[in-house]
């Protein structure tokens, strides 16, 4: 069944059509969430939120765009809300914690699998360390592969814009990764 199938279903009240739309598009959304927030628990939170949000203005979804779109649009502001909330109580801050692939090649060399690990650090470190919009139009172009236009309509600004925050973000990760080339 397609998104669209899901869509009309959800809109009838089927709780299971819509908990297929989740199912099916939220890895990639934790994943968006994750890290723009860097936090397990308020990447959760954001997407518990933005899922909420998604079930209760499911009739207002005019099918303008994707679904994917649309629902990473909704979990967008949700993490730039919290994030403001961020700026304004900060907490202290925790140990972070960074997810290392498992991959079964690696599993059999310890120096591959601690190299992996360090690049991988590396890589979570520099884009912590981008301004939200590159960040964010990063990941949602390279990371979850979503076209530039789809980009723009979560992001709500321009595909040009969304193609300059990719290329100065490519450079900015580009610089700060050159010792891993």
């Amino acid at each position: 069944m397609d998104d669209s199938e899901l869509v009309r279903r959800a809109r009838l009240g089927d709780k299971e059509a819509f908990g297929e739309l989740a199912a099916r598009h939220g890895t990639a959304m934790y994943r968006y969430a994750r890290r723009m927030l860097r936090d397990d628990g308020m990447a959760e939170d954001c997407m518990q939120d933005a899922l909420a949000s998604a079930l209760t203005s499911m009739g207002r979804f005019r099918g303008e765009s994707t679904v994917r779109t649309w629902l990473f649009g909704i979990l967008t502001h949700t993490v730039r809300r919290r994030m403001r909330d961020m700026t304004r109580h900060p907490e202290q801050e925790l140990p972070r914690e960074v997810a290392v692939g498992g991959a079964a090649d690696r599993a059999n060399d310890p120096a591959a699998a601690a190299q992996a690990h360090d690049l991988l650090e590396a890589l979570e470190i520099a884009l912590a360390d981008l301004p939200d919009l590159q960040r964010a139009c990063w990941i949602l172009a390279e990371v979850e592969r979503m076209p530039y236009a789809d980009v723009a309509r979560v992001q709500a600004t321009t595909v040009g814009a969304v193609r300059g925050a990719v290329h100065r973000a490519r450079m900015n990760l580009g610089r700060r990764l050159e010792p891993w080339r």
